[in-house]
């Protein structure tokens, strides 16, 4: 199949639908298709109004997952996504994204930007391996019970996700369980959110088996699969940034992690969003008048300038 111009979005969304429709109008451009997995759990959402929406791209919608936070199924959503998209069309760039992103270019800016960095991948990794300690643990052990650490229920939350995996992973500690020991791939650590091209992608999905084998029942492997396969391949050679220093524009995801977990912007944050030199942002949300005041000028802003261009 010859090698498209056109890009794939995957947007991961669980609530927020007026961002999410935002998102979409700003995606949408013919030179893009857009992949939206909603997670099983919601049942709010409109799916007829949300594919009446853009007017220039396609819009799909991926198998659903019950993507509870640190649990593998993002990691598989987001491969199934790899392998949906793939199917279709051998896209330039996959590009995943949360419900909670915006762009910070117009469309015509970021496929410039693209096709100038044509080959090359968009990941972000926190540091050069080895992981730490703590971080090496999460893959280390099997984490069964932390899915319920966000439950509805409390007493879930409390029996399930915290007593019962603290003495499930305290016994493997005991038994010097170490699920990773025979991995022929150094683990490397990072974003869950990137942008990488069709080789790339296929190379991933070249790897369902041995991704699923190391990663079941670990904690957050979304944080990890992308950057080991690209650390102990090719692909490392073809980074954007391979300095591996926590830089997020590695990805050209502008996310900030020193004022929230991560923060969520506010009008007053418009000109340093707008100068990051990224071309999207993380996260948003709708709670607050501040918080709804930014989406909307990013959104009018890049409406605009694409249209006068």
């Amino acid at each position: 199949m010859k090698q498209s111009k056109k890009h794939a979005y995957l947007i991961i969304a669980f609530n927020n639908w007026s961002v999410l429709e935002k998102l979409i109008r700003l995606l949408d451009h013919e030179r893009n298709d857009i992949y939206i997995h909603i997670n099983s759990a919601v049942e709010d959402f409109d799916f007829d109004y949300f594919e009446r929406i853009p007017k220039k791209s396609k819009l799909y919608y991926t198998e659903r997952f019950h993507t509870e936070w640190g649990t593998p199924k993002l990691m598989v959503a987001q491969m199934y996504f790899l392998q949906m998209a793939h199917g279709i069309e051998n896209y330039q760039y996959y590009h995943v994204l949360s419900g909670a992103c915006m762009p910070l270019k117009t469309q015509d800016e970021i496929h410039d930007f693209f096709d100038k960095n044509n080959g090359k991948e968009f990941v972000h990794f926190t540091s050069k391996p080895p992981i730490e300690k703590r971080i090496y643990e999460r893959y280390a052990y099997d984490h069964r019970f932390h899915k319920y650490i966000r439950g509805e229920s409390m007493l879930r939350r409390i029996v399930l996700g915290t007593f019962l995996e603290n003495i499930y992973v305290g016994i493997q500690k005991l038994c010097r369980v170490d699920r990773q020991k025979h991995n022929p791939y150094e683990l490397c650590f990072g974003s869950s959110w990137f942008s990488i091209t069709d080789e790339f992608a296929f190379y991933i999905l070249e790897h369902w088996d041995y991704l699923l084998n190391n990663f079941k029942h670990t904690f957050a492997p979304d944080e990890i699969y992308v950057q080991t396969l690209c650390y102990n391949s090719k692909f490392k050679d073809r980074l954007y940034m391979d300095n591996m220093d926590d830089d997020y524009r590695a990805c050209q995801r502008y996310i900030d992690w020193k004022r929230g977990n991560p923060y969520t912007f506010i009008i007053n944050d418009y000109e340093e969003l707008m100068n990051s030199g990224c071309l999207f942002a993380r996260k948003f949300d709708i709670k607050t008048e501040e918080q709804r005041e930014i989406i909307d000028k990013i959104y009018t802003e890049l409406i605009n300038r694409q249209n006068n261009k």
